[in-house]
């Protein structure tokens, strides 16, 4: 019997562990169910460059061009800049025909960071930079009014500011369930925040940044795939806000199956992993210093597990705990966790589509769990493109 008292204290050490995390999601998910009124300014309209990076994403990006040259906005006041990386010949031509400029990039190993700092390069050579520089990947459709938002935050004093990334594709159970997991990012990491007082996270893109400051901070990276997350480290780290517009959308494609999610998780766990891992103590270290939270507050979300994974643990743990003890400690936990994501979706995504895409949780899980067996080192320096469709949605 002498492994009982072991196994008391790893339940209880796990126990404490996993409050921890769903503290941590239920207190911003209930901060985010009030109202948030980002601080606008009207009057000076800001100019733009839309910068869209892709890699060998022909079937997608013309359709992210054509929107973001549609933008309401004065025409003088923002260009659209495609970042080709081995696209086709045609593609390119059919960029620059609608009235986009395509800058062909060509690297020995492809990064996302790697193209925008090509992309910054060129800007900075011109006679009359950009006030601010818009980050979509090639897949968004940016909404009308984004700009203008952006140009309002700007004015505020806002120097990076995150918009409101939302999916653009429904049609199998998987993407609806990928869609309501971004819709609970939103949420809890993004306007829960903002309430609480504290930066936004950024996503990767849909963002929007004071050019000269975006050029200092893109300047040392380059051979990684998680840029936004060093983005956020550096923006935290100056006690720089980022701002988050709610009604600034951005239509992003979702992934439609497991595999593709499974992919794409890889490269998102490698990057959380590494980056915390890296800077976890330097960021305790500043907050005992300076007393300031966001940068290490940055480090805690890294922390984190995945929700995928917290649901595929705590659920069945909560359950089969019914068996023995009800309600028990593990239960009350099952159900802050269920809590906290059902507080975190937005009332409209409450239909038969979001019920049936529960039944895609376990496929996520698992999914989830090759993704981690997969990460290794040389995750974080690998570029990898996520399969998308293509998807045509013009309005929210």
């Amino acid at each position: 019997m002498s492994w009982i008292l072991p196994l008391f204290w790893i339940e209880k050490a796990l126990f404490i562990f996993f409050v921890l995390q769903v503290g941590y999601l239920l207190f911003f998910a209930v901060c985010s169910l009030f109202r948030y009124r980002p601080k606008i300014q009207k009057g000076n309209l800001h100019s733009f460059a839309i910068l869209i990076p892709g890699y060998k994403e022909d079937r997608i990006i013309q359709e992210t061009v054509r929107r973001a040259l549609e933008q309401d906005y004065p025409k003088d006041l923002f260009r659209v800049i495609a970042l080709a990386d081995q696209f086709q010949e045609k593609t390119i031509s059919d960029l620059k025909a609608m009235g986009a400029e395509v800058l062909e990039v060509k690297f020995e190993k492809s990064t996302k960071a790697k193209s925008l700092n090509f992309g910054l390069q060129f800007l900075s050579r011109q006679n009359t930079v950009p006030d601010a520089v818009v980050i979509l990947d090639a897949d968004n459709l940016i909404q009308d009014g984004v700009l203008l938002q952006f140009s309002q935050s700007l004015n505020r004093g806002y120097l990076a500011i995150q918009g409101h990334r939302t999916a653009k594709n429904t049609e199998t159970p998987f993407a609806v369930l990928d869609a309501a997991n971004e819709e609970i990012g939103n949420s809890i990491f993004r306007k829960g925040h903002r309430i609480a007082g504290l930066p936004s996270a950024l996503i990767g893109s849909g963002m929007c940044f004071e050019f000269n400051l975006f050029v200092e901070l893109m300047s040392d990276i380059h051979d990684v795939s998680g840029e936004d997350k060093l983005l956020e480290l550096k923006l935290n780290k100056a006690g720089i806000v980022i701002e988050y517009l709610p009604e600034a959308y951005i239509l992003d494609e979702k992934v439609a199956n497991a595999q593709n999610f499974s992919k794409q998780r890889t490269r998102w766990v490698g990057n959380q992993i590494y980056y915390l891992k890296t800077y976890f103590w330097e960021g305790f270290g500043h907050f005992l210093r300076t007393g300031k939270l966001g940068y290490f507050d940055k480090l805690i979300q890294f922390a984190l597990v995945f929700k995928v994974l917290l649901l595929g643990i705590l659920i069945p743990v909560g359950v089969l705990d019914l068996f023995f003890y009800f309600p028990s400690a593990w239960d009350i936990l099952a159900l802050a966790l269920a809590l906290s994501m059902l507080l975190s979706i937005p009332r409209k995504m409450y239909n038969k589509k979001l019920f049936m895409a529960l039944f895609q949780l376990p496929g996520a899980f698992f999914g989830m769990i090759k993704a981690l067996r997969r990460v290794d080192k040389n995750t974080v320096t690998q570029f990898e493109v996520t399969e998308k469709t293509v998807t045509s949605n013009k309005s929210k």
